[in-house]
């Protein structure tokens, strides 16, 4: 008998195999993804990052594709794609604990072609204590508490019958009502008046199984009964949630032989909390709240091989969901250079561009920040570092979280005439589920140049401004924002091809340094030279007065590459000159752009007047042999 067919209204369920256990999964995983939104909502805990109903769809979207194309009527085959599948996609701490869950039942029931209720029961109940295990330092009132309940239940619910409807029946109406006391277990919880969202994904999944094995098909599943709606009626809003103790979230997968699981958790616990480590010797999803996603990455390389890393700013979720939703959001690529306080005060979602040293590649900002690559400068190092594009999966991540909060998102990239960035960007959201509410849009700059653009839109969005209002606002800036670059340092220039040939023997033989920008077609310009490697704010300054007049207000940023003391150079001098409103902020240059200035570089993007943009045009900018021969003559 076909198991998605109104018959088990009238008929006992005696076994599950292979293909049932699919199909159940499969509609489970179907409900829980149309939960995602709700359970966002109630998120408070371990951190109220409004995250949990995204990275819990995440995962059950991984289960489910992963089982869509099995056939196989082995119920240990189909648990292991079960699990293969959920640990490859999980996602957040509720994520990998589900996935934990799946990889403990695939293990149990390795053997098994097909199984009653006393051996689903048993298995089910060592998979949930298999997840528990699976956390440093579990908390009752959360889905592991769930998970227990749940798994106790189906043992005890297996001595009295051998009909899984009765089965699922029972242990489903015990985890609601364990699903319940969770308010009462966790003060976070109960300050809120809700249930915690992870234990109500679980919830919604095995709902899910139960609602397809009753009537068939998902769609048939009713809406939720009065006596459900504790789990279904937040309150209009939640407290503020306190900011988490450690900043990120951590994630990534480690593959190898042999790993040893209690090894790698012990490792995470000396540098952070909430940890989670799921999978198996060959597979794991490593979990964890840090400050530090570079040590952590680190650490997990020693156990094998380090895929799909990536770090969620949980301070930056936070804020974001406490500032409530929004029509619009902002999202910008590492090589956009913002100062850190800036995103975190307009809700800025950053995707990280690669880093690629001696053949590995670190994130930008995370995986690498900007002093670690200026100590590796510094070592002067026989292969220079190189870039690469972010993947789909980091710009699919950072869309999910600007949407979470915000009705459409604005990506702006930088110039697509010097990188491929953009149209990565552009590609990753034609083929979001959500690609209607995305745009991209080209800066037309690089590192400070397109962090001014991009701070501007984002003060629009903050303001409560449309998509289509953010995208003028960032026209507009990038139509009037210019960028001086001062190289102190050749290295990085000459190594990543920026200077060659003639240029690079013209700018050695005289001691030159070149100042550069960006033109109105988004390509790098020479702006001229200056003579001697502590001249470049002096040069700044200079070009700067040509183009503003003193006294006049000034819009900009400033960047660096390990020279403080230069920018904070130019920050009082451009002070003294210029009507500066709140001040200037000073940012680090990020890892991606650092590579080609080189360390001892200082840029500066400031705004020209709506009436006056000031640009160079790159194909008609004066070449640096000319340049030369001007700074020598004078």
């Amino acid at each position: 008998m076909a198991f998605d067919t109104i018959h088990f209204l009238v008929m006992k369920i005696a076994y599950i195999d292979g293909r049932r256990l699919r199909r159940g999964l499969i509609a489970g995983a179907g409900l829980l993804i149309e939960s995602a939104g709700f359970l966002d909502r109630i998120n408070v805990f371990p951190v109220a990052d409004g995250d949990t109903g995204a990275n819990m769809a995440a995962t059950a979207f991984a289960l489910s594709s992963g089982l869509a194309p099995a056939s196989g009527a082995h119920i240990g085959g189909t648990a292991r794609l079960a699990a293969e599948a959920a640990l490859a996609g999980a996602r957040g701490n509720s994520g990998a604990i589900l996935a934990q869950f799946f990889q403990g039942l695939a293990e149990d029931l390795a053997d098994e072609a097909r199984v009653g209720t006393r051996r689903f029961a048993q298995a089910a109940r060592r998979a949930a204590a298999a997840a528990r295990a699976a956390l440093s330092a579990p908390k009752e009132g959360t889905i592991v508490t769930v998970l227990h309940d749940w798994g106790e239940s189906l043992a005890r619910a297996a001595q009295r019958t051998d009909d899984f409807f009765e089965l699922l029946k029972t242990a489903l109406a015990d985890a609601r009502a364990s699903l319940e006391r969770t308010t009462e277990l966790l003060p976070e919880l109960k300050r809120a008046g809700v249930v915690d969202a992870g234990a109500l994904g679980f919830v919604r999944l095995i709902e899910g199984v139960y609602g397809f094995i009753q009537r068939g098909s998902i769609r048939d599943l009713p809406e939720p009964t009065a006596d459900e709606a504790f789990a279904m009626s937040p309150p209009e809003t939640l407290p503020p949630g306190e900011e988490p103790s450690r900043r990120y979230c951590v994630e990534a997968l480690v593959g190898g032989e042999g790993i040893d699981l209690a090894a790698l958790r012990a490792s995470l616990e000396r540098l952070g909390d909430s940890v989670v480590v799921a999978g198996s010797e060959r597979l794991a999803k490593a979990h964890v709240h840090s400050d530090d996603p570079a040590a952590v990455f680190a650490a997990l390389a020693s156990f094998g091989s380090v895929e799909q890393p990536k770090a969620d700013d949980m301070v930056l979720q936070l804020r974001r969901a406490a500032a409530g939703h929004r029509p619009c959001a902002v999202v910008v690529d590492s090589a956009a250079d913002l100062p850190d306080e800036a995103k975190l005060a307009l809700g800025v979602e950053t995707v990280p561009v690669q880093v690629i040293i001696e053949g590995k590649s670190y994130l930008d900002g995370v995986g690498l920040d900007a002093e670690g690559l200026s100590a590796y400068l510094r070592t002067a190092p026989a292969r220079y570092p190189t870039t690469s594009q972010p993947s789909a999966a980091s710009f699919a991540r950072k869309f999910d979280l600007a949407l979470g909060q915000a009705d459409e998102a604005v990506y702006l990239g930088i110039s697509e005439a010097l990188s491929g960035t953009l149209e990565a960007g552009r590609r990753s959201a034609r083929g979001a589920k959500e690609s209607k509410r995305l745009r991209a849009f080209d800066t037309r700059q690089i590192s400070v140049g397109a962090g001014l653009v991009a701070l501007k839109a984002a003060e629009a969005a903050a303001r409560g401004a449309r998509a289509d209002e953010v995208m003028a606002v960032a026209e507009d800036a990038a139509g009037r924002v210019r960028l001086l670059v001062a190289a102190r340092n050749l290295d990085g220039l000459l190594r990543s091809g920026r200077l060659k040939g003639m240029k690079s023997l013209a700018a050695r033989a005289f001691g030159l340094r070149p100042v550069l920008t960006v033109g109105q077609d988004g390509k790098a310009a020479s702006e001229g030279l200056y003579l001697g490697p502590d001249k470049g704010v002096r040069a700044i300054l200079k070009k700067v007065e040509k183009l503003l007049p003193l006294g006049s207000g000034l819009e900009a940023l400033i960047g660096h590459v390990d020279a403080e003391a230069d920018a904070t150079e130019l920050k009082r001098a451009l002070e003294e000159r210029y009507a500066c409103g709140e001040g200037l902020e000073i940012t680090n240059i990020g890892p991606a752009l650092a590579v080609h200035g080189g360390l001892g570089a200082v840029a500066l993007a400031f705004l020209m007047p709506p009436e006056s943009k000031g640009f160079v045009d790159s194909a008609s900018s004066p070449g640096l042999m000319s340049a030369a021969a001007s700074e020598a003559g004078a």
